[in-house]
């Protein structure tokens, strides 16, 4: 291909999470080689972030149960774009994007799975998903238990999926002073302080994490909680129904609602310890802010997290769904001052050896590359004096 390929991403959600931010930090090293659009369907929180980013911010009202209806204007979109590749993120932009990729006549299309979806657990969503997902001929998962996840469970072909982890930048996570940190969130500067940097939605499972911190609190009276993000999939009932369970269980002086927030590394920077009490995650990007702001962790070992967090170097893992367990690994961390700095030490090399964003961006232009020049060489002949 002598001129510059023009790839279009679709994204399902620009609210802030694991994927939309990702997805801000792929989009920088990916310039150089290819002129980039970018469509999404819902939630406009990070277009501000995303706009600059690509030469076309497009948003298609795709969401909801009448979302199919709009696919001719996604497939139109992408013949006039006369896209080379068409990149995927999240479940409804993997079905939805495919299937306009197929009708506009993109042979190249590349999704990358971000999570282990419990919504194609049934048979008849993961049949659906593979009709409507057959045009896609790269899969990128961000972890090796996704990538299991996705030839176990969805028959995605080996030599058909590849891991790539996401990669960070180390500047934004050194030089934050502890002190001033806590000082800007009214926090006391001796305190212990646990953060849950995690959406409040029912697979982050925070009412677990609740239970298991009014266990700690009977332990560290003094030991604070603060919650940063707000509620997607959840909705207001949900976040609601946290802030009931919190009253319920007296811990209102105890647990701070931050909502959602740009400021991570200045959060980690007043945090003691890190905490996800998950049910499932597809890596868990805020675990690896986490190990590059030498954060220490505690966590339910699901998904992806054992391939960020090293038990018991870089963090503490916990069966999903064991309060108990939960609260004693928080009380551990909390109480053992030496402990925490080893891990810390510990996480924050790991992170700087392993979380490369450099090397995010050249695989997946590697990727891209052989996916266009597979579907070259599949592509049918020009016809005669067309």
């Amino acid at each position: 291909m002598t001129r510059r390929p023009r790839i279009l991403h679709v994204i399902t959600s620009l609210a802030v999470g694991g994927a939309q931010r990702h997805l801000l930090s792929l989009l920088p090293g990916l310039r150089a080689f290819a002129d980039l659009d970018l469509a999404y369907f819902r939630d406009h929180d990070l277009a501000p972030q995303a706009r600059p980013l690509a030469a076309n911010l497009h948003y298609l009202p795709m969401a909801g149960p009448s979302g199919a209806l709009r696919l001719p204007r996604l497939a139109l979109l992408m013949r006039r774009g006369r896209y080379d590749l068409v990149h995927t993120h999240l479940l409804r932009a993997d079905v939805y994007g495919a299937l306009a990729a197929r009708a506009a006549g993109v042979r190249a299309v590349v999704a990358t799975k971000h999570n282990i979806e419990a919504r194609l657990d049934a048979p008849h969503a993961r049949a659906l998903h593979w009709l409507a997902t057959r045009p896609t001929r790269r899969t990128i998962a961000i972890s090796n238990a996704v990538a299991r996840w996705g030839r176990e469970r969805l028959a995605i072909p080996p030599h058909r999926i590849q891991v790539i982890r996401y990669g960070l930048q180390a500047a934004p996570f050194q030089g934050l002073d502890r002190r001033s940190a806590r000082a800007d969130l009214g926090l006391p500067p001796d305190a212990p302080v646990v953060l849950c940097p995690a959406r409040l939605d029912p697979q982050k499972r925070h009412d677990r994490l609740l239970r298991a911190f009014a266990a700690v609190r009977r332990d560290l009276p003094n030991a604070l909680l603060v919650c940063a993000g707000d509620t997607q999939l959840g909705g207001p009932a949900y976040r609601a129904r946290l802030q009931r369970l919190t009253q319920d269980l007296r811990l209102q002086d105890a647990v701070q609602w931050l909502g959602l927030r740009a400021d991570v590394p200045a959060l980690l920077a007043a945090a003691d310890v890190v905490v996800l009490a998950s049910d499932w995650e597809g890596l868990g990007l805020a675990l690896m802010e986490a190990a590059m702001a030498g954060r220490p962790v505690v966590a339910t070992a699901v998904g992806g997290v054992p391939e960020i967090v090293r038990h018991p170097h870089t963090g503490l893992l916990v069966p999903p769904a064991n309060e108990p367990q939960l609260a004693l690994a928080l009380t551990r961390l909390l109480r053992d001052h030496r402990l925490r700095a080893a891990m810390a030490c510990a996480a924050r090399q790991h992170a700087l050896a392993e979380f490369d964003l450099p090397r995010m961006h050249r695989a997946t232009l590697t990727l891209y590359e052989q996916t266009l020049a597979e579907t070259a060489r599949r592509s049918p002949p020009p016809r005669p004096g067309a």
